[in-house]
């Protein structure tokens, strides 16, 4: 990951020589031209990240029984709500399970109350003196019998309704359908995914990030999001997590983006480029790259004799219906777009069609 700064493109090299008669010639020639009026503006820069996307709340849903799926009520897509059935795997012998059980816990519940009466009735005798404790210690034992006879039938109809309610797939959350992953009749063993749920409505992606680039991340800046699967469209974000601790293993630090406003065209594991804006000017003169114009100047130093070079700048500028060449200063630059420290004003008109083949001092027509 590297920070995202457009490079300066070479239009054309301007190469400045005395006038011929065929430079005067074309200097008569009005060369028809675009331009762009200078004023006051913002630009950005960025880190550029690649990432997946994922919901929200994205769950898979895993079968936890052995059995094949029966059915299936859902499609990818579609709609659910929290604790709707998805799909469902044969379950006739667990519900059969579950009838039995519930019988057993009613003739459990039947001898415990009778148990408990008994007892109830030969403890008023025994405290009569009517009984022997033997008798006393009998009518007890049965009911303490029966009394954990039903409870351990409650706990197998406990078991039983457990394993039946694991053959229903549910939806844990409300969302939306992402994935099916297999189909009707086909065996699921226990542990394997069935039904993905995703949230639509908050999408978000962590992003790996160079520790160079953590002072300039934190939690609110402001991310443009591009998906190379949804060309027409750009999409914004913002930094909703960042990790309090490096990775030891990766040496990266992992940041959250909540995309805003998503649509139905993001789907949970879309790739998608985050540009992560870690500076903004404002009230600044911003440029198209593609209207500057540069120049490289070899020097000498006198001295060594050691030869270096230097870039210039240049934009070309209407006055007067007279395109004129004027050096400038850059800054910054992002997304097409760079910044002009020196050589402009508020209002200054620059040609940003028609640029490549004016020359100084040449008489142009503004066209829009």
């Amino acid at each position: 990951m590297k920070k995202y700064f457009l490079g300066i493109l070479t239009i054309s090299i301007i190469i400045f020589s005395g006038c011929s008669e065929n430079d005067e010639a074309e200097a008569e020639k009005i060369i028809p031209v675009q331009i762009y009026e200078i004023k006051p503006d913002t630009i950005s820069n960025y880190i550029k990240v690649t990432g997946s996307v994922t919901g929200e709340n994205d769950a898979i849903v895993y079968s936890k029984i052995n059995e094949k799926l029966d059915e299936i009520y859902v499609r990818p897509g579609q709609s659910v709500s929290a604790g709707q059935v998805l799909a469902v795997q044969y379950n006739a012998t667990f519900k059969q399970a579950v009838d039995l059980a519930k019988a057993s816990v009613k003739t459990a519940q039947s001898q415990a109350d009778f148990a408990i009466q008994e007892f109830d009735r030969k403890n008023q005798l025994y405290e009569q003196k009517v009984i022997s404790p033997q008798q006393y210690d009998q009518a007890k034992t049965q009911k303490e019998t029966a009394e954990n006879a039903l409870e351990q039938a409650k706990l197998q109809l406990a078991q039983a309704n457990e394993t039946y309610q694991n053959s229903f797939i549910k939806a844990p959350f409300p969302g939306v359908v992402g994935a099916i992953f297999y189909e009707k009749n086909q065996m699921v063993p226990p542990g394997m995914p069935v039904v993905q749920i995703v949230s639509p409505n908050a999408m978000k992606s962590k992003l790996q990030i160079s520790p160079k680039d953590i002072s300039s991340v934190a939690y609110g800046k402001s991310v443009t999001i591009k998906f190379p699967s949804i060309p027409d469209k750009i999409y914004k974000g913002i930094v909703s997590k960042v990790n309090q601790a490096i990775d030891p293993v990766t040496n990266l630090l992992e940041v959250e983006v909540q995309i805003l406003k998503p649509d139905v065209r993001i789907k949970s594991g879309i790739f998608g480029e985050f540009y992560i804006e870690v500076s903004q000017k404002q009230g600044i003169f911003v440029v198209p790259e593609n209207s500057l114009m540069q120049r490289t100047e070899v020097m000498v130093d006198k001295e060594t004799g050691i030869q270096g070079s230097e870039k210039k700048y240049f934009i070309f500028t209407v006055e007067n219906g007279t395109a004129k060449i004027t050096e400038v200063k850059t800054g910054i630059s992002s997304e097409g777009r760079i910044e002009i420290t020196k050589g402009l004003k508020a209002k200054d008109s620059i040609i940003i069609v028609g640029q490549n083949i004016v020359r100084d001092g040449q008489k142009v027509k503004i066209v829009k």
